[in-house]
């Protein structure tokens, strides 16, 4: 189990949104924005804050170990799902 991850884009500037294809991360998980970028963060659907340059920590309420506990009533999904979105 992974307890702190790093989602950062890493492709060309000619692609203006993209996906961070990890989704549900840890509280501890760290977004690294480049200058010509921002980063929308979504947590269970709603657009929470919006990332400029830099290193930021992301607070998704995914507590690793404890998050494994409660998920085992439904199945493995967690009950705050987030997501990452970067712009260029």
């Amino acid at each position: 189990m992974v307890i702190t991850d790093v989602i950062k884009y890493e492709g060309d500037n000619q692609t203006f949104v993209w996906k961070h294809p990890a989704e549900d991360f840890n509280m501890t998980t760290q977004l690294i924005v480049h200058e010509s970028q921002e980063a929308l963060f979504f947590l269970n659907g709603q657009a929470l804050d919006l990332f400029g340059a830099g290193r930021h920590t992301l607070e998704s309420q995914n507590i690793p170990l404890i998050r494994e506990i409660l998920n085992l009533p439904v199945n493995a999904k967690t009950a705050f799902h987030c997501e990452v979105y970067f712009t260029n």
